[in-house]
């Protein structure tokens, strides 16, 4: 059962002074909007990298999906209620046409220990978004959004924990080692900006500037992100001692902002 229902969430309430002229909002918003609600795509894909491990791939088709499309749906009607001159939908239809074929299994690592360490890596990266957005909503006194980030958050950490459960069976028989296991979350997260964003700015902004919209999202993330909470749920699966993960956590916040996260 669904821990909340985004039916449910009063679209009326938004705050539309507060925001209405907020490009970068709209902007972030309408792409997790357009990426999250795309992850049918994304499960199909997963059952199919995970065929045979039943109760795997019905936790992706009975949880996982429909939680994932109910992000995406909620931030849809909060686009719609908040910009109701933006045609989300034909500019969805684009984005799903061009990045649908994009988004295939033999895009995926080559193990499955080392697919579930990337899944944690990618609800790492959704996780930490969410909060930092809802962060910035408070600061704008816009509390529908701010809901809607606390659920999501919530949901997405959730989805952390059960790809670490996959990560920790499958790493029983695959025995990546705190080198591979490193190697892996750093080129995961060198990838954090990929094409999937730019697909949907490109659809949502079109023929706008990319580059000046991911600068002012570094400058939202300076101030928002929660790199403490990202650097202990990416040093997670290394298990570390306690000596070692506070010697090097400063070196992985260091990392993150390097690549502009």
């Amino acid at each position: 059962m669904a821990k909340w229902n985004y039916r449910d969430i009063d679209y009326s309430a938004i705050n539309s002074e507060s925001i209405r002229e907020d490009r970068f909002l709209f902007t972030i918003v309408s792409i997790a909007s357009f990426i999250e609600i795309t992850s049918d795509l994304y499960e199909k894909n997963l059952a199919e990298y995970y065929d045979g491990d039943a109760e795997i791939t019905k936790w992706l088709a009975d949880t996982w999906e429909p939680e994932e499309v109910q992000h995406g749906q909620a931030l849809r009607e909060y686009v719609r209620h908040a910009w109701p001159d933006f045609d989300w939908d034909r500019s969805y239809e684009g984005f799903r046409e061009e990045y649908g074929a994009l988004c295939t299994v033999e895009q995926f690592q080559p193990s499955r220990a080392r697919e579930m360490l990337a899944r944690m890596i990618v609800e790492t990266g959704t996780s930490t978004l969410y909060k930092a957005l809802g962060a910035y909503a408070k600061d704008r006194d816009e509390p529908v959004l701010v809901q809607i980030c606390h659920n999501i958050h919530k949901d997405e950490v959730y989805h952390y924990d059960n790809f670490e459960e996959g990560f920790k069976k499958y790493n029983k028989q695959e025995k990546l080692g705190k080198i591979d296991i490193t190697k892996i979350i750093y080129s995961r997260l060198r990838e954090a900006n990929d094409e999937d964003i730019a697909i949907a700015f490109k659809y949502i902004r079109n023929g706008e500037d990319y580059e000046t919209f991911r600068k002012l999202i570094g400058t939202f993330s300076k101030q928002y992100y929660p790199y403490n909470m990202a650097t202990k749920m990416l040093m997670r699966p290394l298990q570390l001692n306690k000596y070692l993960e506070n010697a090097t956590a400063s070196t992985v916040q260091g990392a993150l902002r390097i690549l502009g996260i």
